[in-house]
């Protein structure tokens, strides 16, 4: 998996050098494992040196707090601004970009002709990746075709977070905590026709990085320019309304870490973002309507929940928070779809008597191991 997901990562690191006004580090060399002197270090991928610091360093809370990135209360509103403004130039330089299948990058190249790209093979993702480190279960095999459809990708997504409820033996706490996470998925699954965008149901699908936030930006503290967006690693051709959904990373907390204050200082940040997306669309001059473009879409995603859907279909051990679902509930209500997909008791209580005894079973085999 390795191997294949620096070529991955490097196709598109080519193709953003190429084909965008977006500053990345030019690849060098890379190469599989067998291609280093000592394979048990694995594959490498060397790039130009880039200077700048995080822009996470030059806007967090200090000390961090236990849970992470904070942003601070005393921001210059300029430097929010500034960074903001060149945040939503990277989002509309990758829009500008159209690929036809739900996948990863694949690039050929041939000595005397130019790179080209495809999408040869379905997409390694950040969630894909955390259940298989954290939960010990593969859910997706991502050799297979790319998808074809948003529909079909985002019944993937709600399967992989299925498929980890089943086989991680550890998956539920108790009873109570099984049955409502075998609901949630069942909800999820029904409810992807009314979240997804009909307008782009067979494309085109743009490109999206899972890890892309401040802390994979580099900055000239000086001169506040972005010198570098580093760690392309999880970023594949995805659903039109994953990059045109608002973006979670605005004051560094993700939305499951927002309490109350965090959703409503988001909210305010967002209205700041927006402005500077605007601005950005402006200087661009691209004669797109109102209703399609970006920071119209973004608005409408905090609006009519598709916000929240692509949160959780982006989740693995979040997946069911509850400030995801309170805020999704909200839009699922006003649709008068909350009994959208809700399973049978009997299934309920199948899948809980099962889960149950496979806790039993997991907790059994630790403490034989502990011993």
């Amino acid at each position: 998996m390795g191997n294949e997901k620096l070529r991955r990562e490097v196709a598109v690191m080519r193709l953003v050098k190429e084909k965008t006004k977006i500053p990345l580090p030019k690849v060098i060399a890379f190469g599989t494992a067998a291609d280093n002197h000592d394979p048990s270090i694995g594959p490498f991928l060397i790039t130009e040196w880039v200077e700048g610091i995080t822009v996470t360093s030059l806007i967090e809370e200090l000390p961090r707090p236990s849970w992470g990135p904070v942003l601070r209360h005393d921001v210059e509103d300029n430097l929010l601004r500034k960074v903001y403004g060149q945040m939503a130039n990277i989002l509309l330089e990758l829009s500008e970009h159209d690929f036809t299948k739900i996948g990863a990058l694949y690039m050929a190249e041939e000595d005397d002709t130019l790179p080209s790209w495809s999408i040869d093979h379905r997409p390694m993702t950040m969630k894909m990746n955390d259940v298989e480190a954290g939960g010990n279960v593969i859910v997706d095999d991502h050799t297979l075709p790319p998808f074809k459809t948003t529909t079909d990708y985002m019944r993937n997504l709600v399967q992989q977070n299925i498929t980890h409820l089943h086989k991680q033996r550890n998956s539920i706490d108790d009873a109570a905590d099984a049955r409502r996470k075998f609901i949630l998925r069942c909800r999820m699954e029904a409810l992807v026709p009314f979240f997804t965008f009909k307008t782009h149901e067979s494309g085109p699908f743009k490109l999206f990085c899972d890890d892309f936030r401040f802390g994979n930006v580099l900055i000239d503290e000086n001169t506040l320019e972005f010198t570098s967006v580093i760690d392309w690693e999880w970023t594949y051709a995805a659903p039109h309304q994953f990059l045109f959904s608002a973006p979670p990373w605005l004051i560094l907390e993700r939305p499951t870490s927002w309490t109350q204050n965090g959703e409503n200082r988001y909210k305010e940040n967002f209205t700041i973002f927006l402005q500077c997306l605007g601005e950005e669309e402006e200087k661009r001059q691209n004669q797109i309507p109102e209703d399609q473009r970006m920071s119209t879409l973004m608005r409408q995603s905090l609006d009519d929940g598709t916000f929240w859907f692509a949160q959780l279909m982006q989740e693995a051990f979040n997946f069911d928070e509850k400030i995801l679902w309170r805020n999704l509930e909200r839009a699922v209500q006003e649709r008068g779809l909350l009994e959208v997909g809700v399973p049978s008791e009997e299934d309920i209580e199948k899948f809980v008597e099962t889960k149950l005894k496979e806790l039993d079973q997991y907790n059994l085999d630790l403490r034989m191991l502990e011993r």
